[in-house]
Parts: C-alpha cells; sequence; structure tokens
C-alpha cells in the first residue's frame, strides 16, 4: 500500500479544504471508510493509516502585523570604546526613522554582549564606568569611559518599571526597553532615545574571544535574564556590532584553544591570541598578502578540517536555531520572519559592491596578534585595535537570513546612522511579507508551475474584511489588479533565479527556512494602512506546518 497522502485546495467560496485517501493498487478509497487491500478472510485488515494531517497540522495559519522585538549583540572586547559611542550618538536618529514606521508603535529593544550568554541588560553606563576600562594585566591599560559612555550618556540611571508579559503571570521590571502602543516602560518618563543613548555602550572589558552567534543563540533560547523577550507575533531583528571575528564555542574549547594542547591554531608562537579564533574557523585561498577569498571551515585541536567536534560551533548551528525559531513561531499562528544585520569588518562601500577585502596588514604584529589585516581602516591598525576583521562566519550566517538587499555595514564608518536606516527600511518590507512554513499545496495541477493554495484577508481594527486579492503578472513584473488598485499580494516562487525576472524571486531567507513560497502584500509607493490593520494568511500544505518539500 503505497502511503496516505494529502490533497488541499480552495472551493470556489475561497474557504481552504482538504482531502485525504490512500491508494490500493489502482484503487483510491477514502480516509475512515473501513477497507482493505486484497481478498480473502486469510488477509490482515491494515491498522487505519495515520493522517499527517489531521486537526489541521496542514494548514498554516500566520498574521502579517507591525511589531517587532530587535536584539543588539555588541562586542564588549577591550577595543570597541569609540565604536560603542558612535553607536550611542545615533541611537537618537534610528530610534525616529523606527518611530516613524508603522511597528514603531509595537517593539522592543533587547541589549547583550559578545560573551554575555543570554543575559540582556537595561542600565545607564554611567552606573557601570569601571566595565569601560581594559587591562590585559600585562601592561596594556585602556581608558574609553569619556568616548565610550559620558560623551553620549547624559542620565545616571536607566531603569525599568514592572509590567506584564504575555504568558507570564509576573508583573516584575524587564530587562529590555519597549514602546507598546505609545507607553514605554522606562521609568521616570526617560525617553528611549536617551534611554539608549546611555544603555547601549556595554563597557570594553570583556572576553577578547568574541561569541556573537553563541551570544544570540542563548538569549533567543531564552537563557540568561532573556526568558520572555520573544513575542510570537513580532518580527525578529539580529543586529551585530563588532570589529573582530567570531569565536563562538564552548568553555571547554575556549579552554582548550588558550591552552598549549591547542598550540597549533596559534598565529603567536608564545601565546594564544585573537588569531587563534581566525585560524579555527577560517582559511583562505591564495597569498600571502592578498587572498583570494576566506570562508569558514569547522577546525580541530590539530587545525585540520573536522565534521566531529570542531574548536568552534559551525555556523550551521546557528542557521539551525533561527530555521527552528521561525518554524515554532509559525507553528504558534506567529510570525517566523527575521532579518539579521550585521555592522562589521567589511569595507565602506560593502553595501553597493559586495566585495571583502582579504588581505594581510602591513604589520606583521598585527597579523600575529588577529591572523589577518582589516578589511577597513587599513593603515590605521594597531595591535590594540582592530579597525574592522573580515567577519566570514558572520556574513555567512547573515546573508541566509538576508531580505532583498546587503545586510552587512562597515564598522569603520564615523557614523552608523544610514546602516541603521537601511536596517529599519528592510524591517518596514519584511513586516508586508512572509516565508510560508512548509510545503505549499498547489490547487490546480493543470497549470504550469505552483499555484499556491492560499487565502489572504485583511481586517483592520473595528473588524472589517476585505479578500486581498492576488497582484497581476505584466511584462514588466507586476500590475495591482483594477478591481482593487490600492491591495495586492504578490507570490514569489523562484529559489534558483530561473526566470529572467527578479520580480519572483523567494529571499534567501526562505530559501534557507525551507520554504517554497514567499507571500508579499503590495501597496502603492507612500500608502500606509490605518493603525491596527493585520492581514491573516492561511495556506494549506502538503505535510505538517514546518516540513519543507524535501522532507516529505
Amino acid at each position: 500500500m503505497d502511503e496516505p497522502r494529502g490533497r488541499a485546495g480552495i472551493d470556489s467560496d475561497g474557504t481552504l479544504d482538504r482531502v485525504v485517501t490512500v491508494r490500493c493498487g489502482a484503487h483510491v478509497l477514502l480516509l475512515g471508510v473501513l477497507a482493505a487491500c486484497g481478498r480473502g478472510p486469510s488477509w490482515d485488515i491494515p491498522e487505519p493509516a495515520v493522517d499527517p494531517c489531521a486537526d489541521d497540522a496542514c494548514i498554516s495559519v500566520s498574521t502579517l502585523q507591525r511589531a517587532v522585538d530587535i536584539l543588539f549583540v555588541i562586542d564588549n572586547s577591550g577595543s570597541m570604546g569609540v565604536e560603542q559611542g558612535t553607536l550611542a550618538a545615533n541611537f537618537p536618529a534610528f530610534i525616529d526613522v523606527l518611530e516613524a514606521q508603522r511597528f514603531g508603535a509595537s517593539y522592543r529593544i533587547g541589549l547583550t554582549t559578545t560573551d554575555a550568554r543570554g543575559n540582556l541588560r537595561v542600565s545607564s553606563c554611567r552606573e557601570r564606568l569601571p566595565e569601560f576600562v581594559f587591562d590585559d594585566n600585562a601592561g596594556t591599560i585602556i581608558d574609553e569611559q569619556q568616548s565610550g559612555c559620558l560623551a553620549s550618556c547624559a542620565f545616571d540611571t536607566v531603569a525599568t518599571v514592572p509590567t506584564a508579559n504575555a504568558g507570564d503571570a509576573e508583573v516584575v521590571s524587564r530587562p529590555w526597553i519597549e514602546n507598546d502602543g505609545g507607553e514605554t516602560n522606562l521609568a521616570g518618563g526617560l525617553a528611549i532615545a536617551d534611554a539608549m543613548r546611555c544603555a547601549g555602550p556595554q563597557g570594553i572589558n570583556g572576553s577578547g574571544f568574541e561569541a556573537p552567534l553563541e551570544s544570540m543563540r542563548q538569549v533567543l533560547r531564552g537563557e540568561g535574564s532573556s526568558r520572555g523577550f520573544l513575542r510570537d507575533e513580532a518580527l525578529l531583528a539580529i543586529v551585530f556590532v563588532t570589529d573582530e571575528t567570531d569565536c563562538s564555542a564552548s568553555d571547554e574549547n575556549v579552554s582548550l584553544l588558550i591552552d598549549p594542547v591547542g598550540s597549533a591554531l596559534w598565529t603567536d608562537p608564545e601565546q594564544a591570541t585573537s588569531g587563534a579564533c581566525w585560524k579555527a574557523g577560517t582559511t583562505c585561498t591564495g597569498g600571502p598578502g592578498i587572498y583570494d577569498e576566506c570562508h569558514s571551515v569547522d577546525k580541530g585541536l590539530d587545525g585540520q578540517p573536522t565534521a566531529v567536534d570542531p574548536i568552534l560551533y559551525p555556523v550551521e548551528r546557528y542557521v539551525d536555531t533561527l530555521v527552528e525559531l521561525s518554524n515554532a513561531k509559525a507553528t504558534r499562528g506567529g510570525t517566523g520572519q527575521i532579518l539579521v544585520g550585521v555592522i562589521g569588518g567589511v569595507p565602506l562601500d560593502y553595501p553597493e559592491t559586495g566585495v571583502m577585502i582579504y588581505q594581510d596588514s602591513d604589520d606583521p604584529e598585527f597579523n600575529i596578534e588577529y591572523g589577518i589585516g582589516p578589511s577597513c581602516g587599513r593603515g590605521t591598525e594597531t595591535t590594540t585595535s582592530p579597525p574592522g576583521i573580515p567577519p566570514v562566519r558572520l556574513a555567512e550566517f547573515a546573508t541566509q537570513f538576508a531580505a532583498d538587499e546587503r545586510n552587512l555595514f562597515s564598522i569603520c564608518a564615523g557614523d552608523y546612522t544610514a546602516a541603521l536606516q537601511q536596517i529599519v527600511d528592510a524591517l518596514g518590507r519584511l513586516s508586508a511579507r512572509t516565508c510560508v512554513p512548509g510545503c505549499v499545496a498547489d490547487y490546480d495541477d493543470d497549470e504550469p508551475g505552483l499555484q499556491p493554495s492560499c487565502r489572504l484577508v485583511e481586517r483592520d481594527e473595528s473588524g472589517v474584511e476585505r479578500v486581498v486579492p492576488r497582484c497581476v503578472v505584466t511584462a514588466d513584473g507586476w500590475a495591482f489588479p483594477g478591481t482593487s488598485p490600492e491591495l495586492c499580494f504578490r507570490p514569489l516562487l523562484d529559489a534558483a533565479g530561473a526566470t529572467p525576472s527578479p520580480a519572483d524571486d523567494l529571499s534567501a531567507q526562505c530559501a534557507t527556512q525551507g520554504a517554497n513560497l514567499e507571500l508579499v502584500v503590495e501597496r502603492p509607493n507612500g500608502a500606509l494602512e490605518s493603525q491596527g490593520t493585520v492581514v491573516d494568511v492561511e495556506c494549506a500544505l502538503t505535510g505538517p506546518v514546518g516540513t519543507p518539500c524535501a522532507a516529505q
């Protein structure tokens, strides 16, 4: 007997319908009818097949609405004082752009460091001034109290008031900043922009073996003080700010990397430096001097590639974390949309060109300290201040969750306003689209390509609904249908660039999540829906929610 299959479609009245069949040889039997393949009383009647699509398990239901949770993962190592000051000074402009978007009425901002391991905090950097002094106990002292904190922060304290949280009966102070319909959780009436100028700087006394990916993972898993930060109904944005390479590893492996047993990965024959992180997770082709390219590689203590117990956690560990989180939120009826941005060691023109620089420094001591020269700020580097080491592992991770533009920006810029604004603008576009979590069913086998079995309905704050029609495909791309010149949806189906037009291209993050369909709700330029308006999306799938086509 072949396996049972679920077939989904849309009735003429626009409602979703599913017929499940079981095939016995050439015969088709409806489930629920007691039947067996074969004849004769000696044949055993097989157990009824389990329908994988029972209880609407193969119906994806989600809502596009304007809410966002933003996590900043900020490098707090000794070289980051000036960069943290720049970020803090740019936060007011970031908040202005954020609140100009529709989701500006509902957002949360969490702040963590590259070695905080799951902890969020909201406090004034003036309360933590000793954190802005780095001492390596070997004669190097860096004092960034002024540039990292005092120059931007005007308030001695930043605190939050007790609030309730969805699914949490406690009313307590939360370690994040939020705005809900114009009401903030900040004590004393402090403006969010002012609070961010003070709470954003994270200090420079953290580990020089930065672990931004692992810090992110632990926050998203609700470890440390981050429990309850994420909301199912909110987009998720993750912004990394760092001038070095990712060194995410277990505590045990970091100890091994520092110990002489890990010396095969050292760039300094006498001791482990940041260059050990570069060497443990990266390999370049070409060179020396100028390299053709560099990419992540999982290596063991002997410095050789390995698939078993590498020193650094594989990048895929973090890709899987986001895919699992996205699917879990989608299964609960939330939004699985994610945006990743990196302000790191890429050239100033990287957003336009996409060209990375992999080149040794002219200073041999710098190469020993970091493993390679800077990709931006070349000529200004010192052994205590790398302008921007190429973020190879972070870049590979972030690229898999890109939307429709590049999402890497240069840490060497003297102003991060443009980068932060582009991240917010990308969030605005992302809030009008969704990766459908699973393998969407085809409602018309006779038409070429996938005819997605989906229904979109716009609902305003008063409950008034209207069906969102499909946009009209034209030679130049698409157009609003004549019956609805102010609203339509586009299905994006092309994951491999098979068609000449980019108008139907599936985004990188949807492809990463295993989706075969991305939906985009279009409105005329400048048109904004009224506050509280949402779009409900319902799609029939060929398997349970979150199961990609390839796994069925």
